[in-house]
């Protein structure tokens, strides 16, 4: 709603600037560019911020009412200017969200002071997951396309470094997983085995880092699904995306107490050996699992991948040479045989090219 108040000249602004309110005076030859260009940062800076707002434009720092003379046509001009801004950017800020209000200022007599006015733009708030940039679009993650990222902090609109800008990105992907959490426990509430919903609540949990929200919810389906191997193998496959490497193998170790072994587990476990460099035991593991399966490329291509990291070259290409008598169009086997060359020339170990 539009302020219903007489703006006096050099008198004090009853508001005071923060969190909602910015001041900004207007020395300038050409004011209605320097006002464009303080619109678009500081709506930006707002929205980012995710609160409403008001920019007074013409009032300084210490809340005096200064004023900008602004000409009937500049006046016009400012309004359509500001629109044309915004609409580079991307995307299109809606209209609804902010609006633009020419007030008058008056001289202690409550004289109207020809054409010098305050500037005053209001902002929504909006809620979004990335930031808006100025007129050169936005910054989705990591990637840039120009512009810059404005952010309203206390009674200053700071432009955002890339560090920040990353910073700024995780904390809203967060706030973004913490809403679907919310709503998938709710959904719990009325669905409690819901295997689906438990397994929606554990890929949150890994994009948040949560181990403990791993742990609570994993115990959960396997409760439901007791003798599910290839659900230990998944939860320990969640301890592994996210680095637990210890909390991974601790899990596998207790699939292979209760459930039978079998190749998944034993593939799994290999896995999280070789990654935790304890290769002797990864090629162990890989080949019980191989005992299970024989003709399992994909155990096969891994055999090769761990006598390539024991130095043992040509038994590497043996086994993707095998990998590939199973699936020939198997991509990995093929571009591990190629890495595993690429190796052995850079040392200087002989090739048979027939291999």
């Amino acid at each position: 709603m539009t302020q219903q108040i007489k703006f006096i000249q050099e008198k004090i602004f009853y508001r005071e600037e923060g969190k909602y309110v910015e001041f900004k005076s207007v020395e300038s030859q050409k004011p209605v560019n320097k006002i464009v260009d303080h619109a678009e940062e500081y709506i930006i800076g707002f929205l980012n911020a995710s609160v409403e707002g008001d920019i007074y434009l013409g009032i300084n720092d210490s809340g005096e009412i200064k004023g900008v003379t602004l000409s009937r046509s500049q006046r016009d001009e400012i309004q359509k200017n500001i629109t044309d801004k915004l609409t580079n950017i991307d995307p299109v800020i809606p209209p609804s969200c902010y609006g633009v209000n020419i007030h008058f200022v008056h001289n202690a007599e409550l004289k109207q002071i020809e054409d010098l006015c305050i500037v005053q733009i209001q902002v929504s708030q909006i809620e979004e997951d990335y930031l808006y940039k100025t007129s050169g679009g936005i910054h989705w993650l990591y990637e840039t396309k120009g512009g810059s990222n404005y952010l309203k902090k206390s009674s200053s609109c700071i432009k955002l470094n890339n560090k920040q800008i990353e910073e700024e990105i995780r904390y809203r992907h967060h706030k973004h997983l913490k809403k679907e959490l919310e709503t998938i426990n709710n959904q719990l509430l009325k669905y409690p085995k819901s295997i689906q919903l438990l397994i929606k609540k554990v890929e949150i949990a890994k994009f948040m880092n949560d181990i403990e929200l791993i742990d609570e919810t994993y115990k959960e389906i396997i409760l439901l699904k007791p003798n599910s191997s290839k659900t230990r193998v998944a939860y320990a496959s969640a301890h592994k995306s996210i680095g637990d490497l210890e909390g991974a193998l601790s899990v596998i170790n207790d699939a292979l107490q209760v459930n039978k072994p079998n190749s998944d587990i034993l593939k799994a476990r290999g896995e999280i050996l070789l990654i935790s460099k304890r290769t002797d035991e990864a090629l162990k593991s890989y080949q019980d699992a191989l005992e299970f399966n024989p003709d399992d490329y994909t155990i096969l291509t891994q055999i090769g991948i761990t006598f390539r990291e024991l130095g043992k070259y040509k038994e590497s290409i043996k086994f993707f040479n095998y990998a590939l008598l199973k699936s020939p169009t198997y991509r990995a086997a093929k571009y591990e045989k190629k890495k595993t060359y690429s190796k052995m020339f850079q040392e200087g170990i002989e090739i048979n090219t027939t291999s």
